[in-house]
């Protein structure tokens, strides 16, 4: 390929390990002489890195490849469908306007693929990508600790594209996080499938993360995710003594009911959930715990979905990332008789938002009059700054302060669910 035709556009779907491995191939590209543009217009390779986690996911991408074929028709550009979506779809190459298609594990290979042209190449599953740092711009960064999952929930594609879980050796995770703030990184978010199943040579997530914390440099540590069947209570006490550690926990639960959660295959019980969320507030008691809610699960029943509301209502999370069931073909859950019609799930799952919102508007509200500490991490869309708390809140405001700032912030009201305030040097002035 010639030095003219090696400007690339990445688009990337999905969670936050998909926006890491975003980083992960334009380093790859950029070490082999490819330069990266803002958008496609400039690019001559527009590379899709997806999401198959849900159904709607794919959908957008199917819509954007062909959006991208009408500029392919007026630019003769190449185009490649790489990720999740990719490794469970190779007949995406079927597909006129696709060049290439490569799943999550085949990125150290892009340069060639990219020239080959009308390939599918799924790669080591072993693969772990341990040298190769993504370099960020920001000043909140992810670093992936482990690739992959063994945990095989019913509904999830994740572990078939995704393959096996493997553990990053420790210090390279150690070595890119001291890049990282040498590049001027304040805060790190630690990422894996399931962050608790971490284990490398006999150290464990709690272990790591307590070496992470002690780095010079680090002023704000976070993780995601973790599975409630694996929680290791020396993590809390890590979040507990680390004055860097942000006291904030993603857990998912799923669903509310113990049947529902054995047919997901989830290894743990309602009352074991509440136990670990009462146990998490002792030793954290201004800890933000949010969480991750499946409604119109094959067979649930309205009872079974009323547990589930029982469970937000009582547990009181500070937020929820909500969806209805859409079977993932390849998957336990897809074989499952589904007797919900997708009106019946659109209903329920409503219900729960509005429940849910409710809550994290009380939440919010308690935050009223209250002063924080907390990082300017970046621009907000209404204007302003978007400050992020050592509880892991974000609060909005309009001063003139600069990213990276660190500042004490007073919530004087809020706008929709967004808690808004005023510095603490202008409220004394």
């Amino acid at each position: 390929m010639e030095k003219e035709s090696k400007r690339f556009h990445i688009i990337t779907y999905g969670c936050q390990m998909n926006q890491y491995d975003t980083g992960i191939i334009s380093e790859i590209l950029k070490n082999e002489g490819y330069i990266p543009v803002n958008n496609e217009r400039d690019a001559d390779i527009v590379i899709l890195n997806t999401c198959a986690v849900r159904e709607h996911a794919e959908k957008r991408v199917m819509g954007r490849i062909h959006s991208l074929g009408r500029l392919k028709k007026r630019k003769n550009i190449k185009i490649g469908v790489v990720g999740c979506m990719a490794k469970r779809l190779p007949e995406l190459l079927e597909i006129p306007e696709v060049d290439f298609v490569a799943g999550p594990d085949a990125y150290r290979n892009l340069p060639v693929i990219i020239g080959r042209e009308g390939v599918f190449e799924e790669g080591n599953p072993f693969e772990d990508y341990n040298e190769i740092w993504p370099l960020n711009e920001g000043i909140s960064a992810y670093v992936s600790i482990s690739r992959g999952c063994d945990n095989f929930c019913s509904y999830c594609i994740v572990p078939y594209v995704r393959g096996p879980l493997r553990s990053r050796p420790v210090d390279t995770i150690l070595e890119e996080v001291e890049y990282l703030v040498a590049q001027g990184v304040k805060e790190i978010i630690l990422l894996g499938q399931n962050v608790n199943e971490y284990n490398y040579k006999g150290v464990g997530f709690a272990s790591l993360l307590g070496m992470v914390a002690d780095i010079k440099g680090v002023e704000m540590l976070n993780f995601l995710t973790s599975h409630p069947k694996d929680i290791d209570y020396n993590m809390f006490m890590v979040m507990a003594e680390k004055k860097n550690m942000v006291r904030y926990l993603h857990l998912p639960v799923q669903a509310g009911n113990n049947r529902i959660l054995k047919l997901m295959n989830r290894h743990y019980t309602v009352e074991e959930y509440r136990d670990t969320v009462r146990r998490l507030r002792s030793i954290l008691p201004d800890v933000t715990l949010t969480t991750d809610l499946l409604v119109g699960f094959p067979g649930e029943t309205e009872k079974e979905f009323m547990d589930t509301l029982a469970l937000v209502e009582d547990i009181r999370f500070d937020h929820a990332f909500m969806f209805r069931f859409s079977p993932r073909p390849g998957t336990l859950a897809a074989l499952m008789e589904d007797k919900l019609t997708d009106e019946e799930k659109i209903k329920r799952l409503r219900k729960l938002i509005d429940v849910q919102n409710r809550i994290i508007r009380e939440r919010n509200k308690e935050m009223l009059g209250k002063s924080f500490r907390c990082i300017v991490m970046k621009p907000a869309k209404k204007g302003g700054y978007l400050c992020k708390t050592w509880t892991g809140k974000y609060i909005a405001v309009s001063e003139n302060v600069n990213i990276g700032d660190v500042i004490s912030v007073k919530v004087t009201h809020l706008r929709g669910n967004t808690p808004v305030g005023i510095t603490q040097k202008d409220k004394e002035e």
